[in-house]
């Protein structure tokens, strides 16, 4: 389980501002964005109740919690959340991440084994939903990542629109002049529901 460190100081700031939202069970979502990358970021969100998963990672603090995903946790370990102040004297509220930059696959990793990190354990995943998944088969030395839909993926009539509007536009957010665009070279033809 992760291990995060809030101060006294900026849970008393966290738990004014929810209460002002006047929302029951309102919670703080710690986030990262393009984990594994050049351009990974983390963030802090209202998390609304019914935003909360089963399996996310419960932090109690007084008055609220703050949950994290499961697969972005490795990231925010030794988190540390402090309240300070700007330079005009007003509050600041501050998050050092020191594992953010955890590469799993190893900081001298080549590129293409990056990128099929990133695609498998994240962009896959947000196609389980719909029963599908997709894969990195080949990055060309111009940077363009050939990408292969499964399961409900293939031969579905939305694959293209999901590839263009979805995961070209995170990887080239993620791998930002290393990753110049996305092609699909699945065979839809040979789907359960072809449309090629």
């Amino acid at each position: 389980m992760s291990k995060i460190t809030v101060t006294p100081e900026a849970q008393k700031y966290l738990f004014s501002i929810i209460e002002k939202q006047k929302m029951p069970g309102l919670a703080i979502r710690l986030t990262v964005n393009n984990p594994c990358t050049p351009a990974v970021e983390s963030g802090i969100l209202y998390c609304p109740k019914e935003y909360i998963n089963l399996d996310d990672l419960h932090f109690k603090m007084e008055g609220f919690e703050i949950v994290i995903s499961q697969d972005v946790a490795p990231f925010l370990e030794d988190t540390v959340l402090d309240l300070g102040k700007n330079d005009e004297g007003e509050d600041l509220l501050t998050m050092h991440c020191p594992n953010l930059k955890k590469n799993p696959v190893g900081d001298d990793a080549p590129l293409k084994e990056q990128v099929a990190y990133f695609v498998e354990h994240f962009l896959s995943k947000d196609l389980a939903g719909h029963g599908g998944a997709v894969r990195l088969i080949n990055l060309t030395d111009d940077g363009v990542a050939e990408v292969e839909f499964s399961g409900g993926c293939q031969g579905c009539s939305q694959a293209s629109y999901t590839l263009h509007n979805g995961l070209e536009q995170q990887l080239l957010n993620a791998f930002p002049g290393k990753v110049t665009g996305v092609k699909d070279v699945t065979d839809h033809a040979t789907g359960e529901n072809p449309y090629a």
